[in-house]
């Protein structure tokens, strides 16, 4: 009788139920290959924490197994229920009970296929000890050690033999679980103890051996698949060598090792292939080996089932071991031939696991708050997460095995350090950026490296894992308003929660009278032309304070907060300023990352307590209110809350990109209460001379103009130009000459200077720029005055009124008052900032 073929099991299985007795990635990959080849029904085992999991929905059915998260491992209860559904064949992945030998021996009763080795050829290969001692009668070197099970006793004499280190293993099972070496003979006890519990809990076996412990080693293994019919196939090999505490990290195929030759790798192959077909093996197996830096290999273990990096072989040769499994199972003569199955990819899989590398690797659970996923050329991805997923506790902390392929070494260390760039799990810790060091190491680039590489380099957990800047600002803002409290502020030695709150903070300061609050500033309100006519018709230099901007955001300076800004607040609102500017620029991140508040809910606040004056805001072009810049429909959102509190809107682009400032024009323009001051940032040097930024004023009219369907000229009555100086480098001189050029084109047009440096040419630049006919002119409160930012309001006046014979209409006093004010709110102040407040 001919031997069973591939399409003969095809057909066979077509519309049938093969359920994978497993989970998470396992689970999920395996189904595909179901669905895809067989034309069969994948059924997925599930416990409640897992049944909403992204693994479940590539599976067409899910059989419940009810709370327990252990449920995975009660083979007599899912045999039971896979009866009663008509299963032809279980799939058990790999963990859980993939190497336990009673499940193929209880399928076999239930009359199930069951995909993987059989109850005796599992026994002999997977059992360490029965491994152990097949590879001895064919020859196959092992590592020296035990020859069977051993008790402390045993262990201790082994140890005098072969001296230490030793390594304790469990007989059963794999995944580097049950491991541990012992390098002082005083920890043998408490370790054989630890070892064996961790064996039985994982395994159901408790039984260790031991092995002499190979310090430098390289972990490499092979891939075998081998029929009912004695056909045997072995796979080029795959390198394991990154590993912690004997936990695999990284796989590579071929090993970019230069010790791995055509003649090591034939000799491991052989080995492979002699073990497989001297226990009558069919199915998936890979086999172990330990090799010396001078080639000398030593096998280790067998794993009897599908590996977690079987991926890699399959991106390798262009096949699929999982199918190919299934169908020798069923009976199918194997398809692959050493003659015909070649080679053609170099592969490498990181296992991105939700692990903390910085703490130990300690695992991490809990909400996936982003997820966006790598692609593109040589990128498979295999994976349980996606965005909203709650990454479950109860398991392992595989999220996903990240695998990239090329025709060379260069290209697969090239593809892989971008795909780890492109992907992106936020909400919890993951190994991501931990790979992201081991692939630029230059050792593990060079191929050079054994299985203690990770411990020996500590450097490899130096770096900074912090979500992008926008995505913490969102949840910082969620918390805040859900929780109505800053959840990070510090606690520590001198502050707990349980700390008393310190009292209200009452200065004691000038009172304002009632009839000053009552008195109507000079400007008019709610009306853009209004107060641009009465400011081009009054015959005054006019002021714009931005203390309580420049202050706040100063890294130099104090840091205002709001209880600080409702103290000065309402001196500067009975000042007779044009208007506040109280918002924008870096003020928005020191509110949102340092002060830890809402500026719009500030913004709101400031129209109460200093409903007088108009309030100012710069914005930076598309970086808006921040340091990135925003997409045009984001722009606008951003601008009508901006209207909603504001009622001047300053906007700059550093480098006078007109059109970039185009979305928040509209949304200004668009309001009749709110004045738009589109401003110049100015520069000092070759090239950005008058004739250059009157050209810019022009672009920026004629943006104006085409919004509101007019001329330049129109735009000119309707706008104020901002003049601002980025560093102070523009001198008197240039200002005079900027200034008169620009009110003899546009004399209707209103010019705001901003000079942001308080050297010695502050107040004779403001001078030149108001005696040339500049309208307003940015100052601050000498209390608050650094090196960068405005200069004294106070001696800038003086200057104007007394010097230059121009006519100011501030209130001195009120300016005094909010002085004092700011000297005694401010924690910290210098000299001469208080000598300049009580000038």
């Amino acid at each position: 009788m001919a031997n069973k073929t591939f399409s003969e099991v095809q057909d066979f299985l077509k519309g049938k139920v093969i359920l994978v007795a497993n989970r998470g990635i396992p689970a999920r990959r395996i189904c595909r290959s179901i669905r895809e080849r067989f034309d069969a029904v994948a059924a997925m085992t599930a416990t409640d924490v897992d049944k909403t999991a992204p693994a479940a929905s590539t599976a067409q059915e899910l059989m419940l197994l009810g709370t327990d998260p252990r449920a995975y491992l009660d083979i007599d209860r899912i045999i039971d229920k896979a009866k009663q559904r008509g299963v032809v064949g279980i799939h058990p992945g790999w963990g859980f009970a993939s190497e336990d030998t009673r499940f193929p021996q209880r399928c076999k009763e239930a009359g199930i296929t069951f995909i993987g080795a059989t109850a005796e050829a599992m026994n002999l290969l997977g059992n360490k000890v029965q491994a152990r001692e097949v590879a001895r009668k064919l020859g196959i070197p092992v590592v020296p050690g035990s020859e069977g099970a051993v008790d402390i006793p045993t262990a201790r004499k082994l140890i005098n033999e072969i001296g230490l280190p030793i390594m304790l293993k469990a007989e059963g099972g794999g995944g580097g679980r049950g491991i541990f070496a012992i390098h002082n003979e005083a920890d043998l006890e408490d370790a054989f103890f630890k070892a064996s519990t961790m064996a039985q809990a994982s395994f159901g076996n408790p039984r260790l051996f031991v092995e002499k412990f190979l310090a430098d080693v390289r972990h490499i293994e092979i891939q075998v698949i081998a029929d009912m019919y004695g056909n045997v196939f072995a796979f080029d090999e795959r390198d394991c060598t990154v590993q912690r505490n004997h936990q695999k990290l990284i796989e590579v195929t071929p090993s970019p090792w230069q010790g791995m030759t055509k003649n090591l790798r034939e000799r491991l192959k052989d080995y492979s292939r002699r073990l497989v077909r001297a226990v009558g093996y069919h199915s998936l197996a890979t086999v172990e080996f330990l090799v010396t830096p001078d080639g000398t290999p030593y096998l280790i273990e067998v794993n009897t089932r599908l590996q977690v990096e079987h991926g890699i072989t399959e991106c390798r040769y262009g096949i699929d071991l999982v199918e190919e499994q299934i169908a020798v199972a069923f009976g199918a003569e194997l398809r692959y031939r050493e003659e015909s199955q070649r080679p053609s990819y170099w592969a490498m899989q990181v296992r991105i696991n939700c692990e903390n590398p910085q703490d130990n690797f300690a695992p991490n659970s809990g909400l996936i708050s982003r997820y966006v996923s790598p692609g593109g050329p040589g990128v498979r991805l295999d994976s349980n997460i996606s965005a909203g997923y709650e990454f479950p506790a109860n398991y392992d902390s595989a999220g996903a095995l990240l695998i990239s392929y090329a025709t060379d070494w260069e290209k697969v260390l090239g593809i892989t350090d971008r795909a780890l760039s492109e992907y992106v799990i936020g909400g919890i810790k993951t190994t991501i950026p931990f790979f992201r060091q081991v692939i630029k190491h230059p050792l593990f680039r060079q191929g050079n490296i054994n299985t203690n590489f990770i411990a020996a380099h500590p450097e490899l957990m130096v770096y900074t894992d912090l979500a992008p800047e926008g995505e913490r600002l969102a949840k910082l803002v969620a918390e805040i308003s859900a929780k109505g409290f800053n959840p990070y502020v510090q606690l520590g030695e001198y502050r707990s929660s349980s700390t008393p709150c310190l009292g209200p903070f009452e200065p004691v300061l000038p009172a304002v009278s009632t009839a000053v609050r009552r008195q109507p500033s000079p400007y008019p309100q709610g009306d853009r032309k209004a107060t641009l006519d009465y400011i081009r018709d009054s015959g005054f230099v006019h002021f714009t304070d931005t203390t309580t901007r420049d202050f706040t955001q100063s890294n130099s300076g104090n840091r205002l907060r709001l209880a600080e800004d409702r103290l000065i607040g309402p001196y500067l609102d009975n000042a007779g300023f044009f208007s506040l500017e109280n918002g924008g620029g870096a003020h928005f991140h020191v509110a949102m990352l340092a002060n830890m508040t809402y500026p719009f809910t500030e913004a709101k606040e400031w129209n109460c307590f200093a409903p007088k004056t108009l309030k100012q805001l710069l914005v930076r072009s598309t970086n808006v209110l921040g340091y990135t810049p925003q997409p045009r429909n984001l722009m606008l959102k951003t601008g009508e809350m901006i209207c909603d509190h504001y009622q001047v809107v300053r906007c700059f682009d550093f480098l006078n990109h007109v059109e970039n400032m185009r979305p928040i024009a509209e949304v200004v323009m668009n309001r009749k209460d709110v004045i738009f001051e589109p401003a110049i940032s100015m520069s000092w040097a070759k090239g950005f001379d008058v004739k250059h930024y009157l050209g810019v004023t022009e672009a920026m009219l004629h943006m104006v103009a085409d919004i509101m369907g007019t001329n330049n000229k129109e735009a000119s009555r309707n706008i104020i130009l901002g003049l601002k100086d980025m560093a102070g480098v523009c001198p008197p001189r240039f200002m005079n000459e900027l200034v008169t050029a620009l009110r003899k084109a546009w004399p209707e047009l209103v010019l705001h200077y901003h000079r942001h440096y308080t050297d010695g040419l502050f107040v004779p630049s403001c001078g030149a720029a108001a005696k040339a006919g500049a309208h307003i002119i940015d100052v601050g409160l000498g209390s608050a005055v650094r090196s960068y930012g405005q200069g004294d309001v106070l001696a800038t006046m003086a200057y104007i009124e007394d010097e230059l014979g121009l006519k100011c209409n501030l209130d001195k006093n009120a300016i005094r008052d909010a002085n004092l004010s700011a000297s005694r709110s401010c924690p910290i102040t210098t000299a001469t900032a208080r000598r300049t407040s009580r000038a």
